[in-house]
């Protein structure tokens, strides 16, 4: 079972992308950048958060 909250890397290997993608969709709020938040000094994102995210991103593909 994982976490409720994803980390960078996480994210990175859950999207196939470099951790600097990731910090670069955070810092221009695009894509799931905008779901990220501070911890601190790390960012995380909710887990629920991000498969809303994909099921609505793939709902959307299909549909087009």
């Amino acid at each position: 079972m994982r976490k409720p909250l994803a980390t960078v890397p996480e994210i990175a290997e859950h999207y196939g992308v470099p951790q600097k993608t990731v910090h670069r969709w955070h810092q221009t709020q695009t894509g799931p950048g905008q779901l990220m938040f501070r911890v601190g000094k790390y960012l995380r994102a909710r887990w629920d958060d991000i498969d809303h995210y994909d099921a609505h991103q793939a709902g959307g593909q299909r549909a087009a």
